[in-house]
């Protein structure tokens, strides 16, 4: 099974990612109450054990429905705190694992080289290991795929292997 982790960064790429895990869990999950997911879903979402702090992976299928939540293999960056904390405030706040997420509360004032020299070298460290942990969930890594804006708003989606 190919497994895919996501990485979306700023406001736009972060509504953009907030879009897109809406739509995967109303295409997958939603038609199954019980929480025995198809393989299907596992390429973009972990079935992990939530009586654990730090949740253990389930396999998917094992039909421990009553112990089991989707986390979505996602990485969520914003050093503006806002759109990450409406996102944890609405119906999707359980999708997302709290360690995944990396925000700030001042922002960069939509200035790339601030975001770049200024709070690039302060949260690299932070970043690369949620990066890490996110990557080190998954038995085969497919790709990352990086949702961000290019200047103006443009959301671009960028996929690496």
């Amino acid at each position: 099974m190919k497994l895919y982790n996501f990485i979306t960064v700023g406001q736009c790429g972060n509504q953009i990612g907030c879009r897109f895990w809406d739509i995967a869990l109303r295409e997958h999950a939603n038609v199954n109450k019980k929480g025995v997911y198809d393989e299907s879903i596992g390429s973009f979402f972990r079935n992990v054990d939530t009586r654990y702090n730090d949740p253990l992976n389930i396999p998917i299928g094992s039909g421990r429905g009553k112990i089991s939540s989707l986390k979505a293999r996602a990485v969520l960056i914003d050093m503006e705190e806002g759109v990450v904390s409406e996102i944890m405030k609405g119906p999707l706040r359980e999708v997302f694992d709290h360690k995944h997420l990396i925000t700030d509360v001042s922002g960069s004032g939509n200035n790339w080289a601030v975001g770049h020299m200024e709070y690039g070298p302060r949260y690299h460290d932070q970043i690369s290991e949620a990066i890490r942990r996110s990557a080190e969930f998954c038995d085969c890594l497919q790709c990352f795929f990086v949702l961000h804006s290019m200047g103006g708003g443009k959301c671009h989606v960028t996929w690496w292997r």
